[in-house]
C-alpha cells in the first residue's frame, strides 16, 4: 500500500503585513504607502493564498508548503487562522526573520499529523563584496509517516532586479552555499533524501542551477548521491511559473537521486506539476496570458507573479 505525500512551493508576491517595520524597506506596503496596502486587501490576498492550498492537490491538502516573499511570523499565523476557518486543520509552520532588506524570507506550512520536524534552522548568506543583504536558505529536517527522514531546502535566490549579469554572481554564491549544506549531509550519508524547493531566479538551464548546484536534467541514468532537476522536463515544454516578456520556468522541485531510486519512495519526475487554473491566470488585451498577480501598475485583487508548482510523492 502507498501513501500520497505532497509538496507545494509557492512564491506569493509581496506578502506584507500593513505596518511599517523601520528596520525594512516595505513602507510601499502600508495603508499610506504606494501600495495603499490595506488591511481589507491583505485579508483579501489570505483568502486568495488559502484557496489555493485547498485545491492544489485535491482531493488531498498538501503536507508540506513552501513560501517565499514573506514578511513575518504574523503573516503566517494570519494564514493559519484562515486555514482553520475553512477546516484546513492540524498545520503549524516555520519562519525566521532573515536580513534581507526588504524584510522579504521564506517559510513553510506543515502538517503535523503526516510529518515530524526534527530538526530546523536559517542558512545565513553572506554575499562577499556586496552591501546588499540577501534572504536565508530555510533547512529543515523531517521524518514521514513511513519513517523515512527527508532533508528540505526552502530557497529564494536574489533578483534580477539590478539586472541578469550583475545578479547572476549573487546566485551563483547562494547556489554554491546550498551546494555545500547538500554536500554536508551526503557525505555522512550518500542516500539521503534531499528535497530542494524554491524561486531560483534561474531556469533549470542557467549556471548556477546547471553547473554551480549541480541539478541534473536527464533521468536516465541515476545516482543517488546526485541532484535532479523535477522541473526539467516541463521546462523543456516551454512551460513556466512567471511571466517577463516570456515564460521562465523560476520556481522549481529539486531531489537527490536517492529519492528517485528509494525503494520506499515512490518519485519520478512526472509527479511535478504547475498549477494553473483560469484563476491564476490574466489574459490582457493582446491576448498575450501571463500570471494574475496582486498589482499590475495598480491593485488587481489577483493572487501572485508567479505560479504555484506541486509534487506529490508516494510512501511506500
Amino acid at each position: 500500500m502507498t501513501h500520497p505525500f505532497s509538496f507545494v512551493f509557492y512564491n506569493t508576491e509581496n506578502f506584507y503585513d500593513t505596518i511599517d517595520d523601520p528596520k525594512t524597506m516595505d513602507d510601499d506596503f502600508t495603508p499610506n504607502g504606494n501600495r495603499k496596502w490595506t488591511l481589507e486587501r491583505f485579508n483579501d490576498k489570505v483568502g486568495k493564498l488559502t484557496k489555493v492550498i485547498g485545491e492544489i492537490v485535491k482531493p488531498d491538502y498538501p503536507d508540506v508548503i513552501g513560501l517565499a516573499e514573506i514578511e513575518n511570523k504574523w503573516v503566517m499565523e494570519s494564514i493559519l487562522d484562515e486555514m482553520n476557518r475553512n477546516g484546513i486543520r492540524r498545520y503549524s509552520f516555520i519562519h525566521y526573520d532573515s536580513p534581507d532588506e526588504r524584510g522579504s524570507d521564506v517559510a513553510i506550512i506543515y502538517n503535523t499529523q503526516t510529518f515530524a520536524i526534527l530538526e530546523s534552522t536559517p542558512i545565513l548568506v553572506h554575499l562577499p563584496g556586496i552591501e546588499d543583504r540577501t534572504r536565508d536558505i530555510l533547512y529543515i529536517k523531517g521524518k514521514t509517516l513511513n519513517s523515512e527522514i527527508l532533508h528540505l531546502f526552502v530557497v529564494h535566490f536574489p533578483s534580477r532586479n539590478s539586472g541578469k549579469e550583475v545578479s547572476e554572481r549573487r546566485r551563483y554564491f547562494v547556489a554554491s552555499e546550498l551546494k555545500n549544506a547538500i554536500c554536508k549531509i551526503q557525505d555522512e550519508n550518500p542516500n539521503e533524501n534531499v528535497l530542494v524547493m524554491g524561486d531560483f531566479n534561474d531556469t533549470p538551464d542557467d549556471n548556477s542551477i546547471d553547473e554551480v548546484l549541480g541539478a541534473k536534467k536527464e533521468f536516465s541514468s541515476v545516482v543517488n548521491h546526485k541532484l535532479y532537476n523535477l522541473l526539467y522536463p516541463k521546462f523543456k515544454k516551454g512551460l513556466g511559473t512567471t511571466y517577463h516578456k516570456r515564460w521562465l520556468l523560476f520556481d522549481q522541485f529539486i531531489v537527490s537521486g536517492s529519492m528517485l531510486l528509494s525503494d520506499r519512495i515512490d518519485c519520478k519526475p512526472d509527479y511535478a506539476d504547475i498549477f494553473n487554473p483560469p484563476y491564476l491566470l490574466h489574459t490582457d488585451r493582446n491576448k498575450q496570458i501571463s500570471p494574475n498577480r496582486s498589482y499590475r501598475g495598480r491593485f488587481t485583487g489577483g493572487y501572485s507573479d508567479h505560479l504555484p508548482i506541486y509534487l506529490r510523492i508516494y510512501l511506500k
